[in-house]
């Protein structure tokens, strides 16, 4: 143990003596370490940020459609009897056919463009954003057509200056009619800094009854029927295993089984599959940024290499005083390995603190992976180590009388 300690103080002093060319020799392995921290950081916090902003938005929902390319489809349509089968569903907290389209507010404060949303009370699923203030509406004020809506708290703000607007009316021009609707709720501002960044400051967000919808088109839902509606789940529900219950019974209550129909899109399904795009890009990345890595090993290669050549008479004196070719050989690969660990915690420092300021600038954590870190910390030791090998090796099977003469 004294021995090994002996040889660790030696590889330092060697390190110290050649403080530029080590540094030179390191910067490979900190380049390559420090983006890999960095990538796999981002890349994290990124995913995470999107599941999340996904999850807050659309988590645990379906959609079932209708296949509109499919000509068996022409004459298939849902009615309110498809959302009461579906709601008996274990697991299904609610469903709503939910019809979107753009229409105008005005206030006090201007006229703004706004994004009209449109279902039954069970609407109040189809976002997470809790209510700030006042209530949702309800199944008689849907079954009666009362002109009332819930909206954002940024909407609130933008039409009113104010939260403070449940009881308030919204002169709201939608299809060829203009009518006032009453605010009976507002939702809480959805925390996602994600979905922040893509809300536009100029348009309000409002949630209607679709009967208000229908009267403003002259739609009929129950005698139409319509085309998709949204099923809202709980969030333990197995969502393929609903989907799949979802899929016969509409397929039976249609007839149209095994004709491909009827379309489900399960959101939770959506959102591993955006992960797993996620998780190969980075991986890609990850890639790429190691073969910076491989670089900063083949220069700890040629440094030591270097280093042998200008130690040979050293070399040559310790083999002709009892010295091992074994012990020559750990000698330099203790070197070579404390170089590329030098070098692999530089690099943690460096790739920890970049991923910390760009998640900053870019308002989102990134996610600092306890076990990507030892495992860049390890592999760069590696590296070191592997590179390291041939120079020791050629150092250890150095004669010493060749050695002693060496100039």
């Amino acid at each position: 143990m004294g021995q090994f300690k002996e040889y660790i103080k030696l590889a330092l002093m060697n390190i110290r003596s050649n403080k530029v060319r080590t540094f030179l020799t390191m910067l490979g392995i900190i380049i390559g370490v420090s983006s890999v921290i960095l990538i796999i950081s981002l890349g994290n916090g990124v995913s995470g940020e999107i599941s999340g902003s996904l999850d807050s938005l659309a988590g645990g929902q379906m959609y079932v459609g209708i296949n509109s390319n499919n000509a068996d489809a022409e004459d298939v349509s849902f009615s309110f009897d498809d959302l009461e089968a579906i709601e008996e569903l274990d697991g299904v907290l609610g469903a709503t056919p939910t019809i979107n389209t753009y229409g105008t507010s005005t206030s006090q404060k201007g006229v703004f463009t706004t994004w009209i949303t449109s279902g039954t009370e069970d609407l109040e699923l189809y976002s997470k954003d809790p209510m700030l203030s006042g209530r949702y509406f309800t199944e008689e004020e849907v079954n009666e057509h009362k002109s009332v809506c819930v909206i954002k708290e940024k909407s609130a703000i933008a039409l009113f200056g104010t939260t403070d607007v449940v009881g308030m009316p919204i002169e709201v021009e939608l299809g060829s009619k203009v009518m006032d609707i009453t605010i009976v709720g507002v939702r809480k501002a959805n925390p996602s800094k994600m979905f922040n960044m893509m809300y536009n400051e100029d348009e309000v967000e409002m949630e209607i009854p679709y009967t208000v919808f229908g009267d403003a088109y002259n739609w009929d839902f129950a005698a139409d029927g319509f085309s998709g509606f949204y099923v809202f789940t709980a969030g333990t529900a197995d969502t393929a295993l609903l989907a799949a219950q979802i899929q016969a019974i509409m397929e039976s209550k249609h007839d149209c089984r095994g004709k491909n129909v009827i379309n489900i899109q399960d959101f939770n399904s959506v959102m591993d599959q955006i992960n797993n795009v996620m998780g190969t890009i980075t991986l890609f990345v990850v890639v790429v940024a190691g073969i910076s890595l491989l670089v900063g090993g083949i220069g700890v290669m040629t440094i030591m290499l270097v280093s042998v050549t200008e130690r040979t008479r050293e070399i040559g004196i310790r083999k002709a005083l009892g010295a091992r070719t074994g012990t020559i050989m750990l000698q330099f690969l203790i070197e070579s390995g404390l170089i590329s660990l030098c070098a692999g915690i530089i690099g943690i420092i460096t790739g920890v603190a970049l991923a910390s300021i760009v998640g900053y600038f870019l308002d989102f954590k990134a996610t600092i992976d306890i076990v990507t870190v030892l495992g860049a910390s390890v592999f760069s030791s590696a590296v070191g180590i592997f590179f390291g090998i041939y120079p020791a090796k050629k150092a250890a099977k150095l004669s010493p009388i060749e050695a002693l003469r060496h100039e």
